[in-house]
């Protein structure tokens, strides 16, 4: 009777969460004990027909709340629901993903819910979840006939993010969905605290590289540009950017943020997909002086005239390898900060034949070398004004 008197007036409920989120487009009872009963005066208010975000976490919801919100006709402009840490199970999951009531919605996050595989059957199976970007079920028991039932989803082509984690999944299930072709849009996807190996983790690291490239693509004027930044890409992936046959013009190629070692570069570097490339970005990662001596002995990269190498270990000897090499004689900006070079190794830069259309970094010789000049003009002047004074003084004579 208790629990009944207090949702008897729900109404008081939404304004104070409409209140301390300081809009009516969000509303989060985490911290608020609602149950089932509060679910289904919440999602029956016509008060939350503007919400577009509700979270109602760790409140031992179960089937019931999902079969309420399923049913709720004022949840059109719901984009995201969150209910971690509940026992929605799957059927409340296969109401939520069979029903006409929430057409706007984008983000689903069912972590630690009691959803085993007929779960995932019924999101795969779903016409409901067209438009979900992002998918968080981790914490669950899915299993590899889970992730297999979601391998086969054609109804989840605008998905981005799939949260998968802790969910007894092996090396076999991955490797079913690496081979998926459902998932276009998709360019993240979390399965830590499985039962991968190496060979479960390398599946998924191909799969996803493939579809990154391909989101992460424009076409400029100038040409085609990728940004591959801040991936957490290493070796395995340079291997699929190297031989991407999409690859048509590349100008500029960013991969800074990564954990790419010279193996990668390597990789990239004999690629004659790389023979456009007038800028190529691999601040912050681990490349070295045999990463350095890659790049500069390639006969793809000679047309660079951007090269950013900040924060790599890159002592003298990667610094003398660029100044030595024809190859880089088209460089105009060249970043190397944060690296282990000396003063010898930077002086090399401003010496070498090879740099002359270098504008940065700027050396101090450019302003010895004016200098001289202006000397020399000088001196050129005076001796034309001294025979001028000698043909003057022989006509006098």
């Amino acid at each position: 009777m208790a629990t009944r008197n207090r949702y008897y007036n729900i109404e008081g409920t939404i304004r104070s969460g409409f209140k301390l989120s300081r809009d009516y487009e969000t509303l989060d009872f985490s911290f608020i004990k609602l149950n089932d009963d509060g679910v289904r005066a919440l999602v029956g208010s016509r008060s939350i027909k503007q919400l577009k975000r509700l979270t109602i976490n760790n409140n031992k919801l179960t089937q019931e709340s999902g079969l309420a919100i399923a049913e709720s006709k004022w949840l059109e402009n719901l984009q995201s629901l969150k209910l971690y840490r509940n026992k929605i199970g799957h059927e409340g999951l296969k109401a939520l993903a069979e029903s006409d009531n929430l057409p706007s919605l984008k983000s689903l996050r069912l972590a630690h819910n009691q959803i085993g595989p007929e779960g995932a059957k019924f999101v795969g199976d779903s016409m409901s979840f067209r438009s979900l970007t992002s998918l968080g079920l981790s914490e669950n028991n899915l299993g590899d006939e889970g992730i297999k039932y979601l391998a086969g989803a054609q109804n989840l082509k605008e998905l981005e993010i799939l949260d998968l984690r802790n969910n007894n999944i092996t090396d076999d299930g991955a490797i079913a969905f690496s081979t998926s072709i459902n998932f276009p849009n998709i360019q993240k996807v979390e399965l830590s605290d499985n039962k991968l190996t190496e060979v479960g983790e390398n599946a998924m690291k191909s799969f996803l590289i493939l579809n990154l490239i391909h989101n992460r693509i424009k076409v400029s004027e100038e040409g085609m540009i990728c940004d591959l930044s801040n991936l957490g890409i290493g070796d395995l992936e340079c291997d699929h950017i190297a031989n991407y046959e999409g690859f048509d013009n590349l100008k500029y190629l960013y991969l800074e943020l990564n954990k790419i070692t010279d193996v990668g570069i390597q990789k990239i570097s004999n690629s004659e997909k790389m023979k456009d490339l007038s800028l190529l970005s691999l601040d912050r990662n681990k490349i070295g002086d045999k990463g350095i001596k890659n790049i500069v002995t390639s006969r793809y990269l000679n047309g660079l005239t951007h090269l950013m190498i900040e924060y790599n270990g890159i002592t003298d000897d990667g610094i003398n390898s660029i100044s030595s090499s024809e190859n880089m004689s088209n460089l105009v900006r060249l970043y190397i900060d944060g690296n282990l070079y000396t003063d010898d190794g930077f002086g090399a830069l401003g010496n070498s034949e090879n740099l002359k259309q270098l504008e940065y970094p700027e050396f101090e010789r450019d302003e010895v070398e004016m200098e001289i000049v202006d000397e020399e003009e000088e001196l050129e002047d005076i001796e034309i004004e001294d025979v001028d004074e000698e043909e003057i003084l022989d006509e006098d004579e």
